[in-house]
């Protein structure tokens, strides 16, 4: 008897013990999930949606906790939010992937494949309208609405390719696979001979999402504000002399110096232009800005590094000659001594797909080529092991 009334007691107190959850109402390309107040446990029989609605937390809750084990920081400062999931974080199987194509690059093999893969799994493939390389079935879109709807978008090029794509999808929060159909394609995930392998890890939603950070450039005369996912460039004008700048941190000098110009590069885009003219190497997954000299005329030839939340302040100083302004290696405009150019950093400015299990250094010695003395490699130069 005592049992039973033990047992009527527990379940009223269950269903009157109030229950944590979040509001899960995400706009195109997905909304960080933020706390709400702590609302009643809702009744089984009456609220299936919401039950599904804990369910969904509780998932993001563990992925994010595999994503990153440490210790949750405080609500509100740039770790926390920094660390927050979102909907658009979340792997899922791929039913509409967007494809973004090299420009004049012959890729018939390549899409017959993504073709006869769609086909076999139903999957909704949407290109840019106008481009005859796209094979019967695909859905043609303006370029500026390629990614709308997509799960992925798949980029099959170079590098280019791949921030092409990025510029597309990061806007809506799709992420962004890159196959490497060039040289290098240190931004691309697999190459060609991999394609097939990828797609079928997409429609199995067996792959991971990793976000880049990016630089805003602000808005300046004749010339609206823009993001960078690669690195702004500050160059000579070729012909007219050196460029003379001044470097501002948070709105405090930090040097003068005549140069080609200087290099402004996020930690993905560390292995670009920032690199060849002696940056570090830096992992994508980090948060700040790379600030680099090219080609300086003085003592001061060091890379500086901002953290996030700091911002770059470039001043052309009145003995210097015009220098151009690239973005992402895409020419933006001149600017004239007297102007002035302000960058700052964004944590969250893409996403990109990863199906391939190796990290930073492992791409890092792959893409560029980095090998051992012959004294300390693991092989001798005729390739047995030590």
């Amino acid at each position: 008897m005592h049992a039973v009334k033990a047992v009527h007691v527990a379940k009223r107190l269950r269903a009157q013990r109030p229950l944590r959850v979040q509001r899960i109402d995400p706009p195109p390309g997905g909304q960080e999930l933020g706390a709400v107040p702590k609302l009643p446990a809702p009744a089984a029989e009456r609220d299936p949606a919401s039950r599904q609605q804990v369910k969904v937390v509780g998932q993001l809750e563990r992925f994010s906790q595999k994503l990153d084990p440490s210790p949750a920081r405080a609500a509100g400062t740039p770790e926390f939010e920094d660390r927050m999931l979102t909907i658009a974080d979340m792997p899922i199987p791929v039913r509409t992937l967007g494809l973004a194509l090299r420009p004049e690059r012959e890729l018939d093999h390549a899409l017959r494949q993504i073709g006869a893969w769609a086909a076999t799994h139903g999957v909704t493939l949407v290109g840019v309208e106008g481009d005859a390389r796209l094979p019967e079935g695909v859905e043609r879109r303006p370029e500026e609405t390629l990614a709308q709807g997509c799960d992925v978008v798949l980029a099959l090029g170079g590098d280019g390719t791949m921030l092409g794509a990025m510029r597309a999808a990061a806007p809506l929060g799709v992420a962004v696979l890159g196959v490497n159909l060039g040289t290098l394609g240190y931004l691309t995930e697999v190459d060609a001979t991999h394609l097939v392998p990828a797609l079928e890890a997409l429609q199995r939603g067996a792959y991971t999402i990793e976000r880049r950070s990016g630089l805003a450039l602000a808005a300046r005369e004749e010339m609206p504000a823009q993001l960078a996912y690669n690195d702004v460039v500050l160059t000579r004008v070729p012909g007219r002399g050196q460029a003379a700048l001044a470097l501002h941190i948070d709105g405090e000098l930090l040097a003068r110096y005549a140069s080609d110009g200087v290099i402004a590069a996020t930690p993905q885009g560390s292995t670009a232009y920032a690199f060849a003219a002696g940056g570090p190497l830096v992992s994508p997954r980090a948060h700040g800005m790379i600030v680099m000299p090219d080609a300086p005329a003085g003592l001061f030839n060091r890379a500086v590094v901002l953290a996030h939340g700091e911002s770059l302040g470039i001043e052309i100083l009145r003995r210097s000659a015009p220098v151009s302004i690239e973005l992402d290696g895409r020419l933006l405009g001149h600017a004239e001594p007297g102007a002035r150019l302000e960058i700052q950093g964004r944590s969250d400015a893409a996403r990109v797909v990863r199906v391939h299990p190796g990290g930073f250094a492992e791409r890092a010695r792959r893409k560029l080529g980095i090998t051992d003395p012959a004294g300390l490699a693991d092989f001798d130069l005729a390739g047995h092991e030590r």
